[in-house]
């Protein structure tokens, strides 16, 4: 199927022909893979999520939904209202099923906050497919859903309670939108008007999800590289950002109280920071913006994407990136240097890194990935020195390997998918952690189910993830014990019964102390463990 054309002064589009020569027989199948694809995502990211226990930042969207129902929506105010409505609403639909299903049947509360994520990330698979179909044609597109739905690394971050999931879907339905336009705007300038506003309005949900509009100025770059003087076939400006500014402000309401601009100058200051730190690679970062690019290394995305991505899609990075160099004028391939360029540098050039940044980063390393196996196989079924039966043989043995590496890393991670690591990253990331939040505060809920169990009278519980320990105490109907932050307040030694909760991931300047002369004293009374890795250690303290 040929690829999206677009007449420019400048040949910024991939043309038929350049679509033809990376285009195979089965993509006219590409619907089949389609669905299969969603399914495939929608599966593996709903599956088992309470897994894991709720997170210090998912509790924060637990409190904010509380919060929505008795009519205060400035809660969690750092961050857009869009996807804690989502929450709110599978919150409430769960409620609902719990009291009618029997007890084996019920919804937890972990699934019911995470699922709109979950379902996000699937939609993922359609749209970014979407995408790859209008710029380099169905059998990349294909290649790209089947490649996306079972990324490890991108399934492990759909399936936590956060913002960047629905921040990257709205991104590439606004590009998938404005592509359609600029396709349809070739013969009829006045129908495309409806694709422009859609991806105006795709925008501003993107902005609702959250606030980062560099990602209107990284695709505003692409369009100035590819086509500066567009004529007619560009988006009514007044419509365009009408639709943006109705559409973020309908999707969060709460940006209209001041208590939100207050509360996001005092976080972005760093007023409301509790402790301080970043345990990356054995050793502890500041985090503080304005020192940037002196926190967390610059190699950190660049060693998550090395260690942390199956190695067949790697290889397949190979063909792909050779694919970005010899079409470096095509439309597709410009949209893709630049996301990589403009994703990974200022995110690297940042104090603070966090895993779940790097979603945008996978998305693209997948469509290049795809863009490298069927380019690879189309190269491999052109050459004339192997007979066509040893040709189609090694291309299926090729396709095999691809599907097997995803397939394996997949089933190999579940349902730890945060915690998957490459042979590379075996060998490599040795210090501990070197990715603190691989884990996501797994344990946490196990250790509290444990302490509350035995725990005295009027006892306190000491963690850095307090938030999610007093959420699971209150579960447990204790409402005599106490807890409090390692970091902010440390041990109380005048306490009757104090139990501590140590996490690598919660390791920082303020509390590496304390926590290094507990593992030199005592003994944990139990340790929580994924596979070999302990998680989280708890310490019974006399009195």
């Amino acid at each position: 199927m040929p690829a999206l054309s677009i007449p420019s002064p400048r040949p910024a589009t991939w043309d038929g022909a350049s679509a033809d020569a990376l285009t195979l027989p089965w993509a006219r199948a590409k619907v089949i893979v389609l669905v299969c694809s969603v399914l495939i995502a929608a599966t593996v990211r709903i599956t088992a999520l309470d897994t894991y226990g709720f997170s210090e930042d998912e509790i924060n969207k637990v409190e904010a939904i509380e919060q929505y129902r008795a009519g205060h929506f400035g809660a969690n105010a750092e961050h857009p209202m869009l996807m804690k409505l989502a929450m709110w609403a599978s919150v409430g639909v769960a409620d609902r099923w719990n009291r009618v299903a029997p007890p084996e049947a019920a919804i937890s509360p972990e699934t019911a906050v995470r699922l709109p994520n979950a379902l996000a990330g699937a939609a993922t698979t359609a749209v970014l497919f979407g995408v790859a179909d209008m710029l380099f044609g169905g059998s990349v597109a294909a290649a790209t859903a089947l490649i996306w739905a079972l990324d490890v690394n991108a399934i492990g971050i759909n399936r936590i309670g956060k913002e960047d999931t629905f921040l990257l879907l709205f991104f590439l339905l606004a590009v998938f939108c404005y592509e359609r336009a600029k396709q349809q705007g070739v013969a009829d300038v006045t129908g495309a008007q409806r694709w422009y506003t859609a991806s105006g309005a795709s925008f501003g949900l993107m902005l609702a999800s959250k606030y980062m509009p560099h990602y209107l100025g990284m695709y505003a770059l692409f369009n100035l590289l590819t086509d500066p003087e567009p004529g007619e076939n560009k988006p009514h400006r007044l419509r365009h950002y009408a639709a943006m500014a109705v559409a973020f402000v309908t999707a969060d309401l709460a940006i209209l109280l001041p208590s939100t601009w207050q509360y996001m100058a005092s976080y972005v200051r760093g007023t409301m920071l509790a402790h301080h730190g970043y345990a990356y690679a054995g050793a502890l970062y500041v985090t503080n913006v304005p020192i940037s690019p002196l926190g967390v290394p610059v190699t950190f995305y660049l060693r998550l994407l090395a260690t942390k991505v199956p190695i067949v899609a790697l290889a397949a990075l190979v063909p792909g990136v050779i694919e970005m160099i010899r079409r470096r004028h095509e439309r597709g391939f410009v949209l893709l240097r630049v996301l990589a360029v403009f994703v990974i540098v200022p995110y690297s050039l940042m104090a603070a890194k966090f895993l779940r940044y790097s979603l945008p980063m996978l998305a693209t390393i997948d469509v290049i990935a795809a863009v490298g196996i069927v380019a690879g196989l189309g190269w491999l079924l052109r050459k004339n020195w192997l007979p066509l039966a040893a040709r189609i043989s090694v291309a299926i043995a090729a396709v095999a390997v691809f599907a097997v590496g995803l397939i394996r890393a997949q089933q190999a991670a579940a349902p730890f998918y945060s915690l998957f690591e490459n042979v590379v990253g075996a060998r490599v990331n040795v210090a501990r952690p070197a990715f603190p939040e691989d884990t996501y505060d797994y344990g946490v809920r196990e250790a509290v189910a444990g302490i509350v169990s035995v725990a005295a009278p009027s006892a306190q519980i000491v963690s850095d993830a307090p938030a999610v320990v007093a959420h699971y105490v209150r579960e447990q109907s204790r409402p005599d014990i106490r807890v409090r932050s390692l970091s902010m307040d440390g041990l109380d030694v005048h306490a009757r019964e104090s139990w501590a909760i140590v996490q690598d991931e919660h390791l920082t300047f303020e509390n590496e102390a304390v926590v290094s002369q507990l593992r030199a004293r005592e003994t944990p009374w139990r340790e929580i463990r994924i596979d070999e890795r302990v998680v989280a250690q708890i310490f019974r303290l006399p009195e």
